[in-house]
């Protein structure tokens, strides 16, 4: 597809090669490099930890990753009838440990509602936003805290039958993301997987090399802007602009009621207001006083 209104006449595709994908995420990250003195990935931690029962199954699980200094809860699990029983708790507190240890000074995670919102703020993390584009009353809650944490315990010392996997296989960890899987669907229903789409789209110039691009997902009748680039020579254009729009207009024929997207203060911060997304929450523990805003448009 073309754009005439567009200077240059660039086209947007909305079928990218494997290669062009790639290469728009390449991008996004050398400029995220670049504009954080390579400090984005710092420190570099990523943790996977899984708790077996006494009989030898796995009950529960976590997966975090870091950015800027900041550790993020990406999984957590626990099996049904074994909630209540503080493992929860435990995985996220030993995370937190070794993420200290790596660096981290500080911990971040977002959680729907039929998930842990009322969980994590017992262990101290403090609610930065509500995101409540999803249909059917869900939310997605935004929660942060400061690392270290004095109130946590200094050490795990529960002895409870449960033993704590610090290098799980993965078997170990592919039971932990089937549980968390299957327990989003039984509290979502059909819509988790509604319109389960991944809108990929790639700006290409004159001679058909890419220039730009956004890559994006779906989930319970949202869109989530995951990679929005476009190259130096042509920003403030109005080509970042197209390519959004294009991704609203897929994302509505497909049954999207709104977008939420993220943005560091290092990036264009003031792009997303101009194209009619309104904050819903802002972080502020990540290094150098770096923050990140939290976004959301919603279609009428």
């Amino acid at each position: 597809m073309t754009h005439d209104n567009l200077p240059d006449r660039l086209a947007i595709s909305d079928m990218p090669t494997e290669n062009e994908i790639a290469f728009i995420k390449a991008q996004l990250t050398a400029y995220n490099h670049q504009q954080t003195a390579g400090k984005i990935d710092f420190p570099g931690f990523e943790c996977e930890l899984a708790m077996r029962s006494a009989s030898g199954d796995i009950v529960g699980g976590i997966n975090v990753s870091s950015v800027l200094g900041v550790m993020f809860l990406e999984v957590l699990w626990v099996a049904g009838e074994y909630r209540k029983h503080g493992l929860a708790r435990r995985l996220v507190w030993v995370a937190e440990r070794l993420a200290e240890k790596a660096g981290c000074v500080g911990a971040g995670t977002w959680t729907f509602s039929f998930q842990g919102p009322e969980f994590y703020p017992r262990l101290g993390y403090e609610l930065i936003g509500i995101y409540d584009g999803y249909p059917f009353g869900i939310t997605e809650h935004v929660l942060m805290k400061a690392l270290p944490d004095e109130r946590r315990p200094a050490r795990d010392d529960m002895h409870d039958g449960f033993a704590l996997i610090e290098e799980p296989t993965q078997e170990d960890m592919k039971v932990v993301y089937d549980g968390f899987h299957q327990s989003c669907v039984a509290s979502a229903g059909d819509e988790m997987h509604n319109p389960g789409i991944h809108v990929q789209l790639v700006l290409k110039d004159a001679h058909g090399t890419a220039v730009g691009g956004l890559l994006a997902s779906t989930t319970i009748r949202i869109m989530a802007l995951e990679h929005l680039w476009v190259d130096a020579r042509y920003r403030g254009q109005g080509y970042g602009k197209a390519l959004v729009k294009e991704a609203e207009r897929i994302a509505q024929t497909k049954g999207c009621v709104a977008v939420q997207g993220t943005c560091f203060s290092f990036q264009s911060s003031g792009f997303f207001p101009e194209v009619g997304y309104e904050r819903f929450g802002i972080a502020n523990l990540y290094l150098d006083d770096f923050t990140e805003e939290y976004l959301i448009k919603r279609f009428k």
